[in-house]
């Protein structure tokens, strides 16, 4: 976000006390927050366009940049959600139109298929194979009309840019079929060349004949990337599970190669310098590695822990030095700072190297395709969020201004795995996958484990009767966290616990005969009153835990996932089948139904004046009269259902809401924004 923007949001914070004033007069702007990066599954650059790329994700949506990664836009999902983007390709002769494959999981298996767009990918429709799961997908070079799509059950081909499929291979044959990589000679579009699950095969017919090619390979599985020389097609390249193999003999007989360990690792992707054919790189599950002899010696150029799906080498400008030598037993002097090299990776997005690989950069602004996983907000401190990454390498994260920039805060967690992030009296508390609590020091920026179980004789039926005897640590699976003025309180998969040392000890505090998992919890200031939800049952303490009182919600409402307590005593209780409120402190249920729909939220924010809840698929709601009636959020142009909002939560002391989406990172939601008219769009409930 940049400062201009930023100072934008704090100017706007000033006026939001105006809020309850405003009537119907209030609208809203989104901006992003990022953080940048994500998961890059393709990447493709238009030939005719040098600056012009497209990079297609895990799950279904494609980006692309104007101007050669420096920034990059949305362009929404291509097909089903969920659909992973296994190949992007811009046609040679005409760059308005792109081809891209999907691989879905179905309920019942496998799907996908291919599609086009011919508007520079602003639009997309079904061009041809649905049903097939298309792991690749290659164009021939020397007629264009020609495409051949690789696919679980068998090579498929297309002679007239995808208006027609046949299938080239036979039908369930048990050897070609589960097809990962493909590749077409430069000069034949008849020759083709197919890697499966165990090992290559080939055509020179177009599909008339396959022949096995795998003399001098290893038997493994998994050929995940094939590349033709473009200088000289006779010479292949293949990765397989134990390395990557060269041939000279267009595949009769294949020579490994050395110089790339292959114990833990595979090459989803070689590509060639289309300039210099001696140059290639090869992208593994570690890092980017390069050779300036045709392979005959490897080396890395990236950190080892990049794992790399897809590359792009882009056309360069540079010559071989006067004399150069591109044999096997030399390396050739070239103008290597004209060799343009860019990587989609796992988790970091797209960086980019400008010198042939020996230095990166990130290239992501504009493409922050993070899932939030967990949300906590400073209430004492303006602008201060952390957050839960679920595809990130840096997580959690940290930012100090309000989303417009963001550092890791891992230091501490030892690899431990973070589920939920919570903002308490004594700093940043975090649940680990494993079990217990951990808590960030922002002085020492590192992350320590608390604390200790307070072991009883009897079961704990008052917070005043704990013993002081500590006899093992902390280590309850922790679903969700509350504080009071004096203490905290866990909800756990063992039961209830709390602590009233700021997490140095834990004790349980019974609420029935049994261990039963708590999934919510919430806590007056004073410490008194509780209201916790375990089993889809919710129960109410009034005497700090002394005794409790077992409620329930409607028997069609499919039982309460979580709980939220206004000032005024009103409760509010998430449910299977929609959103139920209480006036009478649980006695009496109602569901709300008025523009709200009738499923599960998956997250919901209480404060006065504005009631905030988001919908898996269908959309982010809010009411301003406290439940009487909802209108759904207008959203972001472009945006779909599935670009849901799962984490909510208060930011800026108050001022704005902060939402974390699960494919689009954070945003922040300023309902003070735009004209009352486009304030939102309504839509019946259920839809």
């Amino acid at each position: 976000m940049s400062p201009r923007i930023y100072r934008r949001l704090v100017v706007m914070a000033v006026f939001f006390s105006f809020f309850a004033l405003c009537g119907n007069t209030f609208a809203q702007t989104w901006t992003s927050l990022g953080p940048l990066g994500g998961d890059v599954r393709s990447l493709a650059a238009d030939p005719s366009r040098p600056n012009v790329l497209y990079l297609g994700t895990v799950d279904g949506y494609i980006f692309s940049s104007q101007d050669a990664g420096e920034h990059w836009q949305s362009l929404g999902l291509i097909g089903p959600a969920n659909g992973v983007i296994t190949a992007i390709i811009v046609d040679p002769v005409n760059s308005r139109t792109l081809f891209a494959s999907l691989w879905t999981r179905e309920p019942n298996g496998e799907g996908g298929g291919v599609f086009v767009s011919l508007d520079y990918g602003v639009t997309w429709q079904a061009l041809g194979l649905a049903g097939h799961a298309i792991r690749a997908l290659v164009q021939s070079e020397s007629d264009s009309n020609v495409l051949i799509a690789g696919a679980l059950d068998g090579v498929f081909r297309s002679n007239d840019l995808g208006r027609n499929w046949e299938q080239i291979t036979p039908a369930g044959d048990s050897e070609l079929r589960n097809f990962d990589s493909l590749a077409i000679d430069p000069r034949d579009p008849g020759i083709i060349y197919a890697g499966t699950f165990h090992l290559p095969w080939k055509t020179v017919d177009a599909g008339k004949k396959w022949t096995p090619i795998h003399s001098g390979m290893i038997d493994d599985s998994d050929v995940l990337s094939l590349a033709v020389d473009a200088s000289n097609p006779r010479r292949v390249f293949a990765s397989a599970c134990s390395g990557i193999y060269r041939s000279e003999d267009a595949g009769s007989y294949w020579k490994k190669i050395e110089g790339i360990p292959f114990s833990s690792r595979r090459t989803p992707v070689i590509r060639q310098d289309p300039l210099h054919p001696a140059v290639l790189f090869a992208g593994t599950t570690e890092g980017l590695w390069k050779t300036t002899n045709s392979g005959a010696r490897w080396w890395r150029v990236s950190p080892g822990d990049w794992v790399i799906n897809s590359l792009v080498v882009e056309a360069s400008a540079g010559t071989l030095a006067a004399g150069g030598d591109t044999s096997e037993s030399s390396t050739p002097e070239f103008s290597k700072d004209q060799i343009r090299v860019l990587i989609g990776t796992e988790q970091r997005g797209v960086l980019a190297s400008d010198d042939g690989g020996d230095h990166f950069r990130e290239l992501n602004e504009g493409f922050h395709h993070r899932r939030i996983v967990s949300l906590a907000i400073d209430a004492d401190k303006p602008g201060r969020i952390a957050a839960v990454l679920a595809n990130s390498v840096d997580s959690p994260v940290e930012s100090e201004d309000g989303g417009r920039t963001w550092s890791a805060i891992g230091a501490g967690l030892n690899a431990n795995a973070v589920t939920r992030i919570f903002s308490s009296p004594g700093g940043w508390l975090a649940a680990l996958a494993s079990g217990g609590l951990a808590r960030f020091d922002s002085q020492t920026r590192k992350w320590t484990r608390l604390g200790a179980l307070v072991e009883q004789p009897e079961v704990v039926t008052s917070r005043t009767e704990r013993r002081a005897t500590p006899a093992r640590r902390f280590d309850a699976v922790v679903n969700d966290l509350a504080c009071g003025e004096a203490e905290c309180f866990a909800a756990t998969q063992e039961g209830l616990f709390f602590t009233s040392d700021n997490g140095k000890a834990w004790s349980a505090l019974s609420f029935s005969s049994a261990n039963l998992a708590v999934n919510s919890v919430r806590v007056s200031s004073d410490s008194q009153r509780l209201r916790i939800v375990s089993s889809n049952a919710m129960i109410f303490s009034d005497d700090a835990g002394r005794t409790w009182k077992w409620h329930d919600l409607p028997l069609d409402s499919g039982g309460a996932i979580r709980l939220e307590w206004t000032a005024d005593d009103t409760l509010i209780a998430a449910a299977r089948n929609g959103l139920y409120i209480s006036r009478d402190d649980g006695a009496s249920w109602e569901r709300f139904q008025d523009g709200l729909p009738a499923a599960a939220p998956d997250d919901l924010l209480i404060r006065p004046g504005v009631w905030l809840v988001s919908v898996r698929d269908r959309g982010l709601f809010i009411s301003r009269n406290e439940g009487v009636s909802w209108t759904r959020v207008k959203e972001l142009d472009g945006w779909s259902a599935d670009d849901q909002f799962t984490m909510l939560a208060n930011g800026m002391n108050g001022q704005f809401v902060y939402l974390g989406s699960a494919n689009d990172g954070l945003y922040i939601l300023d309902l003070l924004g735009q004209s009352a008219a486009d304030r939102f769009e309504s839509e019946p409930a259920g839809k």
